[in-house]
């Protein structure tokens, strides 16, 4: 009688212990290949930066050495296409450096006898964006790549923000993830603002005509000109979850009773403001990153060190605004340098380095090893 040939195969046993170790695998793969597209998008973002960089130079260069405004303020009146239209200027640094991104026809279909949003007989409601943004409508809701950073997939407008209010085939706004750098809270410099970045103005005495590189008396490399935000949800503030893309009121121990004094070393009311802002519990809105040609809406200030919470305060309106710079890259975010270098800026970094970075002539020392 012939024996039984039993077939191999695997015990259940056997079995379980495969694939306990296949899950195990998977458990540690998984964290590196994300660690790995992370480290591509970074890379992608400094890129962004980069290449903002290189725009901002030839900028320079074919304006003799003038910085690109924020806006510009002719509030005062002056040579406007029609009565009423004060905010005829108000197009964003950004709007300023699409020729030199490879990006001259959008830069060619902005008519800049009219604003990037609001207008003369318009109601300033902020969902919608008024009789400009109509005219300029192909740019506005233009969408550039290189103003977006891959990580931070955030839609960064209302779901409202639209040209035409209440039209559903009105189109969105652009966004962008890179604010430029205004400085420090202008309330606690005598109303002046003293980053690279600048409202161009000849009527208010505390404001700027222009800014050269001749005013970076504290070096280009020692000089913050965009950063980086994580755009927020759009979602109604009261019922969003706190978070790194809401911005929030100004919190208990604000130092905004009265103008605080004159530039003062160490700066310590913006640090009190900051401390404020950071036990902050009242979101305000979560829009951040929406109209990206609209220049007062597009900047942040150094009064909060990185990834830590955003604020806004009533009472000095919106250039005394502390919007940090904040990124979804794990440590800190990607700063754009005067001299066109991309640092990255560590969450940790000590207060008067990242301080000392907002200004073009404070005078502060800074150690190349100390972000």
């Amino acid at each position: 009688m012939s024996k039984i040939r039993r077939r191999p195969g695997f015990t259940l046993i056997e079995l379980l212990v495969v694939i306990a170790i296949i899950a195990v695998l998977i458990a540690l793969l998984l964290p590196a290949v994300q660690a790995a597209r992370e480290a591509a998008r970074r890379a992608q973002c400094t890129n962004n930066l980069k290449q903002m960089g290189l725009a901002y130079h030839n900028y320079l260069s074919a304006s003799d050495g003038t910085v690109p405004p924020l806006f510009v303020d002719n509030y005062a009146g002056g040579s406007q296409p029609c009565s009423g239209c004060d905010d005829a200027q108000n197009w964003s640094s950004h709007a300023r450096l699409l020729p030199y991104m490879e990006q001259q026809p959008a830069y060619n279909a902005i008519n800049f006898n009219f604003g990037s949003r609001w207008g003369p007989g318009v109601s300033n409601d902020p969902a919608a964006g008024g009789l400009y943004s109509v005219i300029n409508g192909t740019v506005v809701t233009m969408q550039i790549a290189s103003f977006l950073c891959p990580s931070d997939n955030q839609p960064g407008r209302a779901s409202n923000s639209q040209i035409i209010l209440g039209q559903r085939s009105s189109p969105f706004t652009a966004t962008s993830s890179y604010p430029a750098n205004l400085g420090l809270h202008r309330g606690y410099n005598n109303w002046r603002t003293n980053g690279p970045n600048y409202i161009s103005t000849s009527w208010d005495g505390a404001l700027k005509r222009n800014v050269t590189l001749t005013d970076f008396t504290d070096g280009t490399s020692n000089t913050a000109i965009f950063s980086e935000w994580i755009k927020g949800t759009g979602i109604d503030p009261a019922g969003s979850k706190d978070g790194l893309g809401i911005v929030y009121n100004t919190g208990p121990g604000y130092p905004g009773d009265s103008v605080g004094p004159p530039y003062v070393a160490g700066y310590p009311l913006d640090r009190a403001a900051a401390i404020a802002c950071d036990k902050s519990l009242t979101r305000n809105w979560t829009w951040k990153g929406e109209w990206v040609f609209y220049g007062k809406t597009m900047h942040y200030s150094h009064t909060q060190t990185p990834n830590r919470r955003s604020c806004v305060t009533g009472d000095f309106g919106r250039l005394g605004n502390m919007i940090s710079a904040s990124s979804l890259h794990p440590g800190g975010v990607n700063v754009l340098l005067g001299d066109g270098s991309v640092r990255f800026a560590k969450s940790t970094i000590n207060f008067q380095t990242w301080y000392g970075l907002a200004t073009v002539d404070g005078g502060e020392i800074i150690s190349s090893d100390s972000f």
